[in-house]
């Protein structure tokens, strides 16, 4: 049961690495890769400048348009209403008449757009709108030569070199038509100055144009146009329009508006002017027939010699002349059908409802023609704008033609209907007639005769008053239309960009960049796996270890034999061994000579530096001390100290040499060691055979302390005996090079080995960094003279301990 429990706090120890917020932790690694955050953001900073550099620049420009209309004549007149606004939905059509590639196309036909002139520069090109130094006249031949960019390139004697696609075309002057196969051009000069500008060499732009399509203009503007309701309680509109030229963008909204304006009054005006034709052509044809009437009344009466028109029958003409009247407004009514009917049978294109209304005006059957015709023209309406979002092709504007030619025949019928009904009523008019005409067979033929032509003369004449009477009120209904659109802001040409915004796009860098080295922080963060402070190796050990203390980075050149003491023996690193040295008093205060086991999890941590500094500061104290060095399988005591190595503990090991030949003096007084001696084939077998007490048990006759410098535990176990054994065994780590789950070889030593009195020593700490200062910052800064300790960690600039801290800790 225990195991298991061990087991998994060792598992829960190494899983909870890093998944606690450690603020300490996270601003050391922050200061530590300062200058890679500077530099990020410096470069995100850079990228953003470097965009707004080489991107051309969009400019947007607003218009607002108040739209309504009214026809004050028809107002006074109170004529037929046919041709007004309705108020429902008519912002949305506006909207969409405005947004419409339609309108655009007229618009961009009314501006400069035939020709685009461009500055080309190194990276980018500049649009010359009503800015170039050339003009263009054209006649294209082939619309293949469309959207194909024509460079120049001006010559010293005033002409210039004509290339296209790359291909030079040949040298032309100024003012004379150029023809080729696929265009003829025609190129003037507007301004000279700025043409000599382009011959400097200072100046590397080149001026190239392009002959544009109309029908490719309008589909590209046509993403950049934007058109929206503002109020439509006082029907404004908003229109804006993005273009990389300031000037351009305020032109063409200010042209769609115009052209809009225009386009309605076309519109509104048409039916008016289609009434009044129609009236023009009755007039022509009644103003005959009433001549007709008069010159034959007229002569009846020269040929007859009748002077007194009293001797016709008064009854007979009244009720003759009743009849007639019916019958001649039957006619009238049965021509309008039977126009309507002519009219429908048109294409689809060319049915004008407004033509069709104005005919019924006054008819018995207006009421009922009219709702039919108004369904049709709802039909055709509904067709023009699927037309504006569909081709001709589409299934959706067939299903609307199907519909229109139902309707179309159901009017047609209901036209022929209504005119069969006419006829029938006509022929009961001609019958009546006759009968009245057989009862007066008495009244003389001439008077009869006589009577008729008056009275022909006469329906002629109401007829062609009414016309006329029709024709000015549609005159004046026509002057009374004026359109109530008002541009109520302006188009104004914008002087700073829309897009890109520079404040923003600075900001979004710095705020990537900011971005960028969180995560990097974050992401370091996680991933640190390696020791920080000596509160982080108690935080996560399970068992209760104890702290001797720290040893600070020596930013000096460490000498071979690792004694950095005896050279600066008031340095602050002197001091750390000194403390060391204090708090292994609180770990055995018993008499007699100590045992010291000193071990690592890995080599480069730093056990053989720490193992001779505190055997020398503890040396100066006035104990004997000697060094055991029993890292045979990588010795590095008689490299330090300069001497051979040929006999030493491996040697006495196997009774090959005696303890007293192998022992070496150091440059210390009372400081003495013994090297590993040859590298022996089984160095774990050599220490446990049990020589090596006996070499301890003899060396305790003449020394206070033995320090054994043994191999890294956690790569071989052959200093487990030793630190079993041993008074003071100590574990060194080294900081920012040691792993965290090497805290876990702590904690199996003291439960699975029984190693009770472990102590830990942390190898390589920055004292100069301030967010640890309270953990083990023990700095002295009283100075260097008359013997007063100074502080040897602040030895260099701080640019350069960050840069050269991983070469110069201590290993």
């Amino acid at each position: 049961m225990s195991e298991y429990k061990n087991l998994k706090e060792e598992q829960e120890l190494i899983s909870n690495f890093n998944t606690d917020l450690d603020i300490i932790l996270l601003l050391q690694i922050f200061r530590r890769n300062l200058l890679l955050f500077l530099l990020i953001i410096s470069t995100t900073i850079a990228a953003s400048l470097i965009y707004l550099r080489y991107t051309v620049p969009l400019y947007q420009s607003n218009l607002v348009l108040q739209v309504g209309s009214e026809n004050k004549a028809e107002q006074v007149l109170n004529i037929n209403k046919f041709q007004e606004r309705t108020e429902g939905n008519e912002i949305a059509k506006d909207v969409e008449l405005l947004k419409s590639k339609f309108l655009l196309k007229r618009a961009l036909s009314q501006l400069p757009l035939g020709v685009s002139y461009f500055n080309e520069g190194k990276f980018l090109s500049f649009e010359l709108y009503r800015s170039s130094p050339i003009e263009v006249e054209f006649e294209v031949k082939d619309s293949s030569v469309m959207q194909i960019p024509f460079h120049l390139d001006f010559t010293s004697n005033g002409e210039f070199v004509l290339s296209k696609n790359g291909t030079i075309l040949g040298q032309y002057k100024f003012d004379e038509y150029i023809d080729f196969s696929d265009v003829r051009l025609k190129i003037k000069t507007t301004n000279p100055i700025a043409i000599e500008e382009y011959k400097s060499e200072i100046n590397n732009n080149k001026l190239y144009f392009i002959i544009n399509d109309v029908e490719n203009l309008t589909n590209r503007y046509i993403k950049s146009l934007n058109v929206y309701p503002l109020n439509p309680a006082a029907k404004t509109i908003n229109i804006n329009f993005q273009d990389n030229n300031p000037r351009k963008t305020s032109d063409v909204i200010t042209a769609i508006a115009n052209e809009y304006i225009t386009y309605d009054l076309e519109e509104r005006s048409k039916s008016s002017k289609n009434v009044i034709e129609f009236l023009d052509n009755q007039l022509d044809t009644y103003l005959n027939r009433v001549k007709e009437s008069e010159t034959n009344i007229e002569d009846f009466q020269k040929n007859n010699k009748l002077s007194d028109i009293d001797r016709f029958s008064t009854l007979y003409v009244d009720r003759v002349n009743k009849l007639e009247t019916d019958m001649i407004d039957l006619d009238l009514q049965r021509n309008v059908l039977i126009e309507v009917n002519n009219s429908l049978k048109t294409k689809l294109k060319e049915i004008n409802v407004y033509n069709l209304l104005p005919i019924l005006s006054g008819t018995e059957y207006e009421a009922r023609v009219t709702a039919l015709i108004n369904d049709l023209q709802n039909l055709l309406l509904q067709r023009q704008r699927i037309l504006t979002e569909s081709t001709n092709e589409s299934e959706s504007l067939k299903v609307q033609d199907k519909q229109i030619e139902i309707q179309k025949e159901v009017l047609s019928k209901s036209l022929t209907s209504l005119i069969s009904k006419i006829e029938s009523r006509r022929k009961d008019l001609t019958k009546k007639i006759g009968e009245i005409q057989s009862k007066y067979l008495n009244v003389p033929a001439k008077e009869l005769e006589y009577a008729r032509l008056q009275r022909v003369l006469s329906i002629d004449e109401k007829f062609f008053t009414l016309i006329m009477e029709k024709r000015t009120e549609y005159s004046i209904s026509e002057a009374g239309f004026v359109p109530q659109h008002t541009i109520l802001d302006k188009a104004l040409v914008p002087s700073t960009p829309f897009s890109p915004n520079k404040k923003v796009i600075i900001a979004t860098g710095i705020l990537l960049g900011v971005v960028i080295s969180i995560v990097i922080l974050i992401f370091k963060y996680i991933l640190k796996n390696t020791i920080s402070s000596i509160d982080e190796i108690t935080k996560h050990a399970n068992s209760i270890i104890g702290t001797l203390g720290t040893v600070p980075i020596y930013h000096k050149d460490i000498p071979n034999s690792q004694l950095v003491i005896n050279r600066d023996p008031k340095s602050i690193i002197s001091e750390s061994f000194r403390a060391i040295r204090t708090n292994l008093q609180f770990i055995s205060k018993a008499e007699g000579c100590k045992l010291m086991a000193i071990t690592s999890t890995i080599s480069g941590e730093g056990k053989t530096f720490c193992a001779l500094n505190l055997s020398g500061i503890i040396a100066m104290s006035g104990k004997k001390v000697i060094i055991l060095d029993l890292d045979m399988r990588k010795p590095k005591i008689h490299v330090g100290f300069g001497v051979s190595n040929e006999k030493g503990m491996s040697t006495i090991l196997i009774d090959k040499d005696d303890i007293k030949s192998c022992i070496h003096k150091s440059s210390l007084e009372n400081l003495h060691y013994i090297t590993s001696g040859p590298i022996p084939p089984n160095p774990s077998e050599l220490i446990i055979g049990g020589k090596l007490e006996e070499v301890i048990e003899k060396l305790k006759t003449d020394y206070d302390l033995i320090v054994v410098d043994n191999p890294p535990i956690g790569l071989v176990s052959d200093a487990m005996e030793t630190l079993k054994k041993a008074d003071f065994p100590i574990y060194v780590f080294k900081n920012d090079y040691s792993r965290k789950n090497f805290i876990n070889n702590l904690n199996k030593l003291v439960r699975e080995n029984g190693i009770k009195k472990l102590s830990i020593i942390l190898n390589g700490v920055d004292y100069n960094n301030k967010y640890y200062s309270y953990g083990y910052n023990y700095r002295y800064s009283y100075g260097n003279k008359d013997g007063y300790y100074y502080d040897d960690t602040k030895k260099e600039s701080r640019i350069k301990r960050i840069l050269k801290s991983n070469k110069k800790s201590n290993s």
